[in-house]
């Protein structure tokens, strides 16, 4: 199943990208998806079971309750339940305290809050302009971030 969400076809406003618009997707708690979600506009949030592809322009959120098996293309994704597939963010990526992703990531910026975990490989593109004659190839890295809770 597909489910398409945000602005109308022929809407003459404005168009603001992200948060600006707000909450224009809820999955929670005790819902199950399988299919494919765009939102052309606006945040989405996944608290629930979720599996097949995320995209939207502004921020996907797997909350606490989230266990996504997906792969997720948005401006900005934030992960404080558990994610095992792709992540490709424009902007930013943050894995939250208690957050999971098994998977690959591909963003300019990476948050791993302490207790987060991330197991896959992760591309961190050169931005344009800052290349100072350095080449830019993609260096793939197997890393794992664990905590260590002491008594």
């Amino acid at each position: 199943m597909d489910l398409n969400i945000g602005k109308l076809k022929g809407h003459n406003g404005a168009s603001s990208g992200g948060s600006d618009v707000g909450l224009v997707a809820l999955m929670g708690p005790g819902t199950e998806f399988e299919g494919s979600l765009k939102a052309s506009s606006g945040d989405v949030c996944l608290n629930s079971v979720f599996k097949g592809k995320v995209t939207s322009e502004g921020t996907v959120t797997v909350d606490d309750a989230g266990d996504v098996a997906a792969d997720l293309l948005a401006h900005t994704i934030n992960i404080s339940g558990k994610l095992k597939g792709n992540a490709k963010a424009s902007e930013k990526l943050e894995i939250r305290a208690r957050g999971v992703v098994l998977g690959n990531i591909t963003t300019p910026v990476l948050v791993i809050e302490p207790g987060g975990f991330f197991e896959g490989q992760c591309h961190m593109p050169i931005p344009n302009g800052e290349h100072n004659g350095v080449k830019e190839e993609p260096v793939r890295e197997q890393v794992a971030v664990h905590e260590v809770v002491g008594l």
